[in-house]
């Protein structure tokens, strides 16, 4: 009897052992298997936001110019690292209808956002509803070009806005202008043939502001017919001919500056005249180090270009609405002869986005 009850009383034990072993195999199992959901859990929302991301177009009001380029190279590599997106460019190359079509074209491509620079917003607006009603997102630069941080009109869902709009670039142009001329003088605008808001906006802001400034007389203004430098050579030698008193040439752009600072030495005036642009094209760089045109204003294109895709990755993955429903205003930043060895060229930015 004695020995059944051991026996009984052994066999107890051992599947006593054998369900503490279970457990303790069972509790191993389980931790690694929530470790490893939760991992996968983790991983999930980036790998989601790659998937919802898909094709983003990008429309170039004109890829040529430096300062565009490299707003569209900084947004696509933000796209890339932020959402996993691909980038889809098209170069409207200065033509408005063209841009239309471009939109057209995107919204047949596909794509699930669009981000625009619009040559012309009120013209553009129909193709972009169009987009909007297709479910394609819709990001805009200085689609609106009223001085604010508050969401943009419809269909834009948000937007980015350069120095061109902000009224606080075309006081500090006019105070430049005091600094290097106390005694005052005749100023002449060159601007762009074609009417561009954010650049029409800048232009009648600075002409407001150096109305206040009574020792300045305001010439007028003449237009680079070509968005190149040849287009302000030839600009500002006309100009030349019918103000040949001018003291201060002040440009929409780099590359105008740099076209009328060789019209200024072709005319004799070297040194006389004040030449000033905006944005800090590369070509600006190398023109200011060499003195010539006497100074600009980084416009940041990467800050606006990583701005750009951050708003588009929000509204493509379910960000909440404040997260891309808004204005993102790009400060500028002046460099002369004495600061432009501080000046960090845009593609070095561009590459630390990773």
């Amino acid at each position: 009897m004695r020995a059944q009850r051991q026996q009984a009383l052994l066999g107890a034990l051992a599947v006593s052992a054998l369900v503490l072993s279970a457990c303790s195999s069972g509790s191993s199992e389980s931790a690694s298997s929530a470790a490893a959901t939760a991992a996968a859990e983790s991983a999930a929302p980036a790998a989601s936001a790659a998937a919802e991301a898909g094709l983003v177009g990008f429309s170039y009001p004109i890829e040529a110019n430096t300062y565009l380029k490299a707003i569209g190279q900084a947004a696509e590599a933000e796209l890339k690292k932020k959402c996993g997106a691909d980038f889809y460019p098209v170069d409207a190359q200065l033509d408005g209808n063209k841009q239309i079509s471009d939109v057209e074209a995107m919204i047949t491509k596909g794509v699930k956002a669009m981000i625009i620079y619009p040559l012309d917003s009120n013209g553009l607006k129909p193709a972009l509803d169009k987009a909007s009603e297709a479910g394609i997102k819709v990001i805009t630069m200085n689609y609106s070009v009223d001085d604010s941080v508050a969401a943009p009109p419809s269909p834009s869902l948000g937007q980015v806005q350069d120095a061109f709009p902000q009224r606080a670039l075309a006081k500090q142009r006019v105070e430049w202008l005091k600094t290097v001329l106390p005694e005052g003088g005749n100023v002449l605008y060159v601007g762009l043939g074609f009417p561009v808001a954010a650049l029409e906006a800048h232009a009648g802001m600075f002409e407001e502001e150096l109305a206040s400034a009574p020792e300045f007389t305001f010439l007028g203004r003449v237009d680079n017919k070509t968005d190149d430098s040849e287009g302000g050579r030839q600009a500002v030698d006309e100009a030349l001919v019918r103000f040949p008193n001018v003291d201060a040439i002040v440009n929409y752009n780099d590359p105008t500056a740099l076209g009328a600072y060789q019209a200024v030495k072709a005319a004799g005036l070297n040194g006389k005249v004040k030449v000033i642009g905006l944005q800090m094209q590369p070509e600006a760089v190398e023109s200011i180090t060499a003195g010539e045109i006497d100074g600009s204003w980084d416009f940041n294109p990467v800050s606006s270009g990583v701005s750009l895709a951050d708003l588009t990755c929000a509204a493509l993955t379910g960000a909440p609405a404040e997260e891309y429903s808004k204005t993102i205003q790009t400060p500028a930043e002046f460099f002369d002869a004495a600061t432009v060895s501080n000046f960090k060229s845009w593609d070095s930015r561009i590459a630390e986005i990773g």
